[in-house]
C-alpha cells in the first residue's frame, strides 16, 4: 500500500513539473497525447477523419494527469485506473464525473 501511495505521489507531482513535448498539430490520425492548448494541459486525440477531440487532462477523481492508451483509444488515469473515451465520458471508475471538453481551435 505504501509503494502504491508513493507511485501516485510521483505521478501527481512529476507530471506537473514537465510540459508536454507534443503539440496538437503534430498528432496524426488515431493518435492521442497530452498537449498544451492556450496554456492549459489538455488530452487531445485526432480521429481517422482528422477531427481533434480535446478534454481537460486532469482526472476528475483525484487530479492526476491522464495518459492515452493507443490499443484501446481511451484516456486512462495512471493513479487509480479510471478510463474515459476520447470525448471524456467515463468508461470505468472509480471516477464518477467525465473529463470536461476543451475547444481545440
Amino acid at each position: 500500500m505504501a509503494k502504491a501511495t508513493v507511485d501516485v505521489a510521483k505521478n501527481f507531482v512529476g507530471e506537473r513539473l514537465t510540459k508536454p513535448d507534443v503539440n496538437v498539430d503534430q498528432l496524426g490520425p488515431g493518435q492521442g497525447a497530452v498537449v498544451m492548448i492556450e496554456g492549459k494541459r489538455c488530452a487531445a486525440y485526432r480521429d481517422d477523419d482528422a477531427t481533434v477531440h480535446a478534454v481537460e487532462a486532469t482526472c476528475t477523481h483525484l487530479g492526476c494527469i491522464v495518459g492515452f492508451n493507443d490499443a484501446e483509444r481511451t484516456w486512462e488515469c495512471r493513479c487509480h485506473g479510471s478510463r474515459f473515451d476520447i470525448d471524456g465520458a467515463v468508461l470505468q471508475g472509480p471516477v464518477l464525473r467525465p473529463l470536461p471538453g476543451v475547444a481545440a481551435s
